[in-house]
C-alpha cells in the first residue's frame, strides 16, 4: 500500500525543467549574440532567474508526498478488534495478512453468528468500497501541505523595425497565499482524515450489528417456518379426524368446515414464513457479499438460552454519550467547517498574492527585479462570509447538542427493550412453555384414557406450538435488543 513518490520520478521532474530552461537560453542567446554590448546584462538576467527557479525546483524536489494509508487503517484496525474482537481486512492488504479466513471454507460448514460476521468483514464490497475513503482523505491531507506550482512566463515581442532590438521579457511567480494558508488546509484535511475514520468505524459496526441482527431474523424465521408446519400437520390430522367422524355420523358438516378452515388457513401461514425466510436468507446474502453458487448454505438451527444478566446499565447514558461515535464525527466535522472557512475568508480578502521575479530586455538593456501582485480589498471585506462562517458554526453547534439529546434517548429506550425482551423471554421459557407442555401431555393421557376426543389433544398441541413460536419471536427480539445496546455502547447509534 505504499503510495510514496520515488526519488526517480523528481529526478526526470528536474531533468525535465533543465532541458526546457536550456532550450529557451540558447534560444535567447542566439537571437542577441550579434549585439556584445548587451550579453553582460542578459547573462545576468539569465543567471538571476536560473537562481530563482532553481532555489523553486530544489524546494519542489526535496518534497515527499506521503499518501500510505496503512497507519491509520492499523488503528482502525485496532479499535475495532478492541470493541468488537473481530479482524477486518482491505482488499488491497489481504493478500499481506499473516492469516487469512477463505469464504469458501467457512460456507462449507453450518453459520453461526461468528461464521456471518467474519465472512461480511471479509467479503461485504460495501464494506470495502468505503475503505477507499481512507485513502481519498489521506490524499487530501497530503495535497493540503503541497504548494501550488509557479508560474513561468515568457515573451518575446518582436520589432516591426529592423533597427530596433526585439523586447524580451521573463517572469517566474509564485502564489505566495498558499504558503500562508498551508496550516489552515492542513488542519482542515487532518480534521477530514479523523472525520473518515470515525465514519469508518461507525461503518464497520454497522456492518457487524447489521449482519448479527439479519442472521438471528433468519434463524428465528426459519423455526417458525418449521413450527408453523407442525401446526399444519395438526390441523391437517383434525381435519381428516373430522372428515372419518363426518362420514361416521358421530359430527355435523359444521364442525368438518371449520376444521377444514383452519386446515387451510395453516397452509397459508406456512407459505408465507417461505417467503419470509427466502427474504431473510437474501438479506444476509448482502450482508455477506455472496452469489452464484456460494448462496448455497445452512444456517446452525442452534442458539444459546436466554443468560441472566446481571449489569443493569444504569449509567447506560453517560457511557452512549462518552463512546459515541456520532458524536466525534459531529464534532470533528464542526472543526473542519471553521478552518474551511478561515481559508475561504482568505481568499474572499486576499485572492491572490504572487510574489516572485520578473526580467525584461528593453532597448538592448535587461532590467531584473523582484515582483509581486496582490489584490486590493476595497469593496469586499469578508463581512459577509465571516456571519456566514458564524451562523454556520453555531448552526453544527445546535445539531451536536441535539445529538447528544438523541442518543441519551436512545440509550435509555435500548435499556429498557433489552430488559423487557430479557425478562418476557425467561417467562416464556421458564414458566409458559413448561406449563403448554405439561397441559398437552396431560390431555394425551386423558385421550389415552378415552376420556378427551382428538379434537382436544389437537387443540392443545397446537397451543402449544404456539407458545414456542411466541418464545422463538421473543428470544429474537430479545438478542436484538442486547445486540443494539451493545452497538450503541460501542459508539455506533442505529
Amino acid at each position: 500500500m505504499e503510495r510514496v513518490k520515488t526519488s526517480k520520478l523528481f529526478d526526470r521532474k528536474r531533468n525535465c525543467i533543465t532541458l526546457i530552461l536550456c532550450h529557451l537560453r540558447s534560444k535567447i542567446d542566439r537571437q542577441f549574440s550579434r549585439n556584445s554590448n548587451v550579453k553582460l546584462s542578459i547573462a545576468i538576467g539569465i543567471r538571476s532567474f536560473y537562481k530563482c527557479a532553481a532555489l523553486l525546483f530544489f524546494f519542489s524536489s526535496c518534497v515527499r508526498v506521503d499518501t500510505n494509508t496503512e497507519p491509520i487503517f492499523s488503528e482502525v484496525k485496532e479499535e475495532i478488534a478492541q470493541l468488537t474482537n473481530e479482524k477486518i481486512y482491505w482488499d488491497s492488504s489481504i493478500n499481506n495478512a499473516v492469516e487469512t479466513v477463505s469464504v469458501e471454507e467457512l460456507l462449507q460448514q453450518e453459520l453461526t453468528e461468528d461464521f456471518v460476521v467474519q465472512i461480511a468483514l471479509l467479503n461485504n464490497q460495501s464494506l470495502q468500497s468505503f475503505y477507499e475513503s481512507l485513502g481519498i482523505a489521506k490524499a487530501n491531507l497530503a495535497q493540503a501541505a503541497l504548494l501550488k506550482n509557479p508560474i513561468f512566463s515568457f515573451a518575446n515581442e518582436f520589432s516591426t523595425q529592423s533597427a530596433i532590438t526585439d523586447r524580451i521579457s521573463i517572469g517566474l511567480f509564485q502564489n505566495f497565499l498558499d504558503l500562508l494558508l498551508i496550516p489552515l488546509k492542513k488542519k482542515a484535511a487532518q480534521s477530514e482524515l479523523e472525520t473518515t475514520k470515525f465514519n469508518l468505524i461507525s461503518k464497520i459496526l454497522g456492518v457487524i450489528t447489521e449482519t448479527k441482527i439479519a442472521f438471528y431474523s433468519l434463524q428465528a424465521s426459519e423455526k417458525i417456518w418449521n413450527l408453523k408446519k407442525e401446526i399444519l400437520l395438526a390441523t391437517s390430522l383434525s381435519y381428516e379426524a373430522s372428515q372419518k367422524l363426518f362420514q361416521a355420523g358421530n359430527i355435523k358438516e359444521l364442525t368438518v368446515s371449520m376444521e377444514r378452515s383452519l386446515y387451510e388457513q395453516a397452509k397459508l401461514e406456512v407459505a408465507n414464513w417461505e417467503i419470509v425466510v427466502l427474504e431473510k436468507r437474501e438479506k444476509l446474502n448482502v450482508l455477506m457479499g455472496l452469489w452464484g453458487h456460494q448462496i448455497d448454505w445452512k444456517i446452525s438451527p442452534t442458539y444459546h438460552e436466554t443468560s441472566i444478566q446481571k449489569k443493569d446499565y444504569d449509567n447506560i447514558e453517560n457511557e452512549a454519550i462518552t463512546k459515541s461515535l456520532d458524536l466525534k464525527i459531529a464534532f470533528s466535522d464542526l472543526i473542519t467547517t471553521a478552518a474551511s472557512f478561515g481559508i475561504d475568508t482568505t481568499r474572499f480578502i486576499f485572492p491572490q498574492l504572487n510574489i516572485g521575479v520578473s526580467s525584461e530586455r528593453e532597448d538592448g538593456v535587461w532590467y531584473v527585479g523582484p515582483a509581486f501582485s496582490i489584490a486590493i480589498p476595497l469593496f469586499d471585506f469578508g463581512q459577509a462570509n465571516s456571519a456566514k462562517a458564524e451562523a454556520t458554526i453555531m448552526q453544527k453547534w445546535d445539531q451536536y447538542t441535539a445529538l447528544a439529546i438523541e442518543i441519551r434517548s436512545k440509550a435509555r429506550s435500548a435499556r429498557f427493550s433489552f430488559l423487557n425482551a430479557q425478562r418476557q423471554s425467561q417467562y416464556l421459557e421458564k414458566v409458559i412453555i413448561p406449563l403448554a407442555e405439561q397441559i398437552t401431555h396431560s390431555v394425551l393421557l386423558q385421550h389415552n384414557a378415552m376420556q378427551m376426543g382428538i379434537f382436544d389433544l389437537l387443540l392443545v398441541k397446537k397451543q402449544e406450538l404456539e407458545r414456542k413460536i411466541q418464545f422463538v419471536q421473543m428470544h429474537k427480539e430479545y438478542k436484538i435488543s442486547k445486540i443494539t445496546l451493545e452497538t450503541l455502547l460501542n459508539g455506533h447509534m442505529l
